[in-house]
């Protein structure tokens, strides 16, 4: 061990409570050793205590003097200012000491009274906070390591070992303008600058989800534009985006019926079977090759012998609805046709020019031409071989489905209808971002970034729940826990959009779905290779649950009680000095702490000069903008 400066020594041993005596000449604040500046030891910093061949580690909690000649008893006369009469007294808790040039957390031996006190060098007190041996001679060694700043007391570059951060799940928190975002880049900037992307490529990818826009740019976290792939989400009505900037989904996902209940808010008792009878119709007609000619102009015949006449009014809604684009003689007359067909309010059925339907082969064979059937068929038949897309076809489909059980008195027109409305809104707006694609076989890049700024408060509450949910179910099914070759990390920037536990916006079985999911992810996720960081301003708001499970922290400012409260009971590794601090921070500056650290450490985070490496969120300097 290489300890520079001897401070003091032990003159009282408590537990593992210590006090050191400072040696009078030791009272700068700085010295000049073998040519370097060090900084002298302060209340939250560490000192050596050298007993025998063992070096121990302690740290500052608090200190004060002693006045030899002025006690209260005795204060005529005033020697405080005199040299010799005051004592420098610092309080130590042990906290680990060095075994193999490596720092080891635990109290496994206790200093004597007597014993000498250092000053810890550069080495020493980068091996106290990461735990790991400093010797960066060795360069594979360096590589194996980051840093995004220097310690606040030290002012030394702090190294993080790459597997323990990385294979993990991370948190950072901070108010507004606390440095967070940079904290972010700059986690991922020297990971990728210090491994080189040409090494994780394949190997592992990355992808983030960006509520505000901030990292959707080029360049962002140094990488190049053939290692990024931006998807800029736009739900609004002049959007020409096209297929690039849409999600592609397997069908598997989207037509789930707990997914489907939630997203259209389905009623438990009367609309949620719908959506079940909808998704097992849909899978056989794929199966059987069940198509829209065979179903629309069957459902139209059975209703023309049903006896009530509201499931054909409602059938011939959902032929207007189909024939908003078609303009042609031959269609006109087939509506003519279909208004032309009345009901006997008296015997309760339909009739067409005095003639009569008994059966469903009368109205296919022998009044087909009559009835219009005959054109309704080949028309089904054209629209199903066209290029029709999949919102309107599943919008169709629920048309469709409300007729059936309409005929077969499963449902109530009133019942369902709401939800008719509901699908028809949401499906559309969902168009615009994503595709249906069963065969999307495509590479992912390095990173993908999600971009939500232009989406609808909805949109935003749904998608982060679906890439998320794809993303862990595609990685689980193809990974095997003994052998894991690739790694999926999950970045949500502004988490508490998505992860809040108290959100009024949202019924109970929505919030419950999305919890479950994110609260399996953070559970098991780290078995498979799957790794979150979440970035957010209210970590008060977010699952107790989800904090409680993240392995490392990066604290910024925080002043609201309840989130003080809660970074209090989540995470242990805090001490009281370190808690008490965390309002005062300044900006960039953090508290890192978690299984990947020995020990709490405050940080000052190096901002990425590099504007298009990090991300958008500068402050507005109005100054230098209102002069413009």
């Amino acid at each position: 061990m290489t300890n520079p400066l001897k401070i003091g020594s032990v003159f009282e041993v408590r537990g593992t409570r210590v006090k050191v005596l400072v040696d009078k000449e030791m009272n700068h604040s700085t010295f000049i050793y073998l040519g370097e500046i060090i900084n002298n030891i302060t209340v939250n910093g560490y000192v050596i205590i050298k007993k025998g061949f063992i070096d121990l580690v302690g740290k500052i909690d608090a200190e004060y003097i002693d006045d030899l000649l002025n006690t209260d008893l005795n204060q005529e006369q005033d020697y405080r200012y005199n040299k010799g009469t005051i004592l420098r007294i610092l309080e130590v808790q042990i906290l680990g000491y060095f075994e193999n040039k490596t720092f080891k957390n635990g109290v496994k031996h206790l200093p004597m009274i007597g014993n000498l006190v250092y000053i810890p060098g550069k080495h020493e007190v980068i091996s106290i906070y990461s735990g790991i041996q400093t010797d960066y001679s060795d360069i594979d060694n360096k590589m194996q390591t980051i840093s995004i700043g220097n310690s606040i007391y030290e002012d030394i570059p702090v190294r993080f070992a790459i597997n323990s951060f990385f294979a993990s799940h991370i948190g950072i928190f901070g108010n507004t303008g606390s440095g967070k975002s940079n904290t972010l880049a700059k986690l991922y900037f020297e990971l990728f600058k210090t491994v080189d992307t040409k090494n994780i490529i394949n190997k592992s990818s990355f992808y983030l989800i960006d509520f505000n826009g901030e990292y959707s740019h080029s360049g962002v976290f140094g990488l190049n534009d053939d290692e990024i792939k931006i998807i800029n989400f736009n739900t609004s009505e002049n959007n020409n985006s096209g297929n690039a900037n849409k999600l592609k989904i397997s069908k598997q996902y989207f037509y789930n019926e707990e997914l489907l209940s939630i997203l259209f808010s389905a009623r438990e008792q009367t609309q949620k079977p719908f959506i079940k009878r909808l998704l097992k119709r849909l899978k056989y007609a794929e199966e059987k090759g069940w198509g829209l000619h065979n179903w629309l102009p069957n459902l139209f015949a059975k209703s023309l012998l049903h006896s009530s006449r509201e499931v054909f009014e409602y059938i011939k809604e959902i032929i207007e609805y189909m024939s908003f684009n078609v303009q042609s003689e031959e269609h006109e007359e087939f509506f003519e046709k279909i208004r032309s067909i009345q009901w006997h309010t008296r015997e309760h059925y339909f009739f067409i020019n005095n003639l009569f339907f008994n059966t469903i082969e009368d109205i296919k064979s022998t009044y087909s031409a009559e009835t219009g059937y005959d054109y309704l068929y080949q028309w089904c038949f054209e629209i199903e071989n066209s290029d029709i897309g999949w919102c309107d076809k599943f919008i169709l489909n629920t048309k469709l489905q409300l007729a059936s059980d309409m005929l077969n008195r499963y449902a109530q027109f009133e019942h369902i209808n709401p939800l008719i409305y509901r699908i028809e809104a949401k499906v559309r707006e969902l168009d615009t971002i994503i595709e249906i694609n069963d065969n999307d076989n495509e590479e992912p890049p390095l990173m993908t970034i999600y971009s939500f700024r232009e989406c609808s408060t909805d949109i935003k509450k749904v998608m982060p729940l679906l890439i998320a949910k794809m993303l862990f179910d595609n990685h689980k099914s193809q990974t095997e826990q003994e052998n894991i070759k690739n790694t999926v990390h999950l970045i949500i920037d502004e988490a508490h959009n998505i992860l809040s536990s108290d959100s009024k916006r949202e019924g109970n079985s929505w919030k419950n779905y999305r919890l479950d999911l994110f609260e399996e992810i953070i559970k098991e996720g780290r078995k498979f290779g799957f790794y979150l960081t979440i970035c957010s301003q209210r970590p008060f708001d977010i699952s107790p649950t989800i904090i409680s499970q993240i392995h490392n922290y990066f604290i910024h400012r925080l002043v609201n009680d309840k989130d003080l409260e809660m970074i209090d009971n989540t995470i242990p590794t805090l001490d009281k000095v370190s808690r008490a601090a965390i309002p005062t921070l300044s900006s960039g500056c953090c508290i890192v702490s978690g299984t990947a650290l020995s020990m709490p450490v405050f940080i000052q985070v190096d901002q990425i000069h590099k504007k298009t490496y990090r991300p958008s969120s500068d402050n507005v300097d109005l100054y230098k903008f209102w002069k413009q």
